[in-house]
Parts: C-alpha cells; sequence; structure tokens
C-alpha cells in the first residue's frame, strides 16, 4: 500500500512539472507604472487600473514614488485615482496609452500640486 501512494505521489509530482515546466523558466519583460508625488502634499488611496489589474498604495508622501511592475495582454490605458490627506475631496486621471506588443516602457505620471497629472512613457 505505501508503494502505490509513494509512486502516485512520484506520478502527480512528474505531471505537475510537466505541465509547468514552460512557466517556471519564463520571465516576460513586463511594464512599470510610476507614479510621483511632486505636490506638496501627502497622497492617500492611490489606486492605479490598467488592463483589468488594480495597484493600491496606501500613502504617498511629497517627493517620493510608487513603482508597479504589470504585464497587458491586450493595449490599455491607465487610471490613477487618489485623495489628498490635508485636503477633502478625491481625484481621478484618466490617460496614458500602454502597447500590447514587444515594447516595454516605463510609464510615468508626475501629480503636482492642483492635482494634475503630467504623463511620460519611456522605453524600458
Amino acid at each position: 500500500m505505501k508503494r502505490i501512494i509513494f509512486f502516485l505521489l512520484i506520478v502527480l509530482a512528474a505531471w505537475y512539472g510537466w505541465k509547468r515546466w514552460p512557466d517556471l523558466f519564463r520571465h516576460d519583460p513586463g511594464h512599470e507604472a510610476v507614479v510621483e508625488n511632486d505636490s506638496g502634499l501627502t497622497m492617500e488611496r492611490v489606486r492605479v487600473t490598467v488592463g483589468g489589474q488594480t495597484f493600491v498604495k496606501e500613502e504617498l508622501p511629497n517627493e517620493q514614488r510608487a513603482v508597479f511592475p504589470f504585464r497587458v495582454t491586450n493595449d490599455a490605458s491607465f487610471e490613477l485615482e487618489w485623495g489628498w490627506k490635508e485636503k477633502m475631496g478625491e481625484r481621478r486621471w484618466r490617460g496614458g496609452m500602454v502597447p500590447r506588443g514587444p515594447m516595454v516602457q516605463r510609464h510615468t505620471m508626475q501629480v503636482d500640486g492642483d492635482g494634475g497629472v503630467i504623463y511620460t512613457a519611456n522605453a524600458k
């Protein structure tokens, strides 16, 4: 009985390894979303949504940045939402463009004191 259980465990491990083999050694490059706080205020509840994925940073102090690595399967755009610690209300920005193709980029969203966003995309 012990031999059968041991044999079944070996077969299960071999099957799992066979199915997962391509994923174990594949390291595709990915994009980066960078949120820079140049507002003079503290940002709270920072949410970046791209390609159906949402990334969250609870607090982003002034002159700090948050970096979120991601991958997309189709062309996508960004949605950035945040609140101020010192002010009431929530801000929202939509824009930018992420290509699905083989080119990977670093997408920087720089937030200023008026709640404006300067978006730049550079090759990674």
